[in-house]
């Protein structure tokens, strides 16, 4: 089987699975005003492993602990076909309509890493719009006409950064861009070594600043013109 024959039933089976449940759910009492993302993911979480528990392809799935905020994944599943099990990662980002042009933090390399290290490969992000409504919110599309949006991490917009924290950022409208598996490793490290030039960069600034003695002087002399104001007292 092709690779991206294979990548492309995994994407169709999950968002049909969303979509099923989103049909069934257009509107959900979740307040829209705080903590809503979150709320929608644990009520995905659910549904999903409901969905999938007699499923063709997926099976043995398992939502997040309850209160697990660092757990790598929101829903784990396996990808089943022809006798192989795939084991995938799936993290849900709802999104507020309002939003759209929003920057998150979308989770460490390390998680890939993980993945890779133990035999896999694939995290999944799933995409799920929301506005407010009177008695909560309701699903709605995105500007592309879709309620789901799904793509791998591997297949991510070159536009994603590494930042200090070392969490991947992008944009939620950026576009995904299908890619092989080693060109994404190869992509992935550039990323991350970029990300740390730019750290060594921005330290090797603030030594410079430093070392020219400026700063502590003048700290040094607003101090003690402080502390004279106070020995007057």
């Amino acid at each position: 089987m092709k690779v991206i024959d294979f990548e492309n039933k995994i994407l169709f089976e999950l968002k049909t699975v969303i979509e099923s449940i989103i049909q069934k759910y257009s509107s959900l009492n979740i307040s829209a005003k705080s903590r809503a993302g979150a709320e929608i993911s644990s009520f995905l979480e659910s549904e999903f492993v409901k969905e999938t528990k007699d499923n063709q392809f997926l099976k043995k799935s398992e939502a997040s602990p309850s209160g697990a905020t660092k757990n790598p994944w929101d829903v784990m599943t396996f990808f089943c076909i022809n006798g192989h099990e795939e084991l995938l990662w799936i993290d849900f980002k709802a999104v507020k309509v309002s939003s759209v042009d929003s920057n998150p933090d979308i989770g460490t390399p390390d998680k890939i890493f993980n993945l890779i290290i133990n035999g896999y490969f694939y995290l999944v992000y799933i995409f799920v719009y929301y506005e407010e409504e009177k008695d909560g919110l309701k699903f709605v599309k995105n500007r592309e006409g879709e309620f789901v949006k799904i793509y791998f991490l591997k297949d991510i917009s070159s536009t994603f950064r590494r930042n200090p924290k070392n969490q991947l950022q992008v944009n939620i409208s950026a576009i995904p861009e299908k890619r092989t598996r080693e060109e994404f490793i190869n992509l992935l490290i550039k990323k991350i070594e970029e990300s740390h030039r730019r750290q060594i960069h921005i330290s090797e600034k603030a030594l410079n600043a430093l070392a020219n003695g400026e700063i502590k002087t003048n700290l040094i002399k607003l101090n003690d013109i402080s502390e004279s104001k106070i020995k007057k007292i």
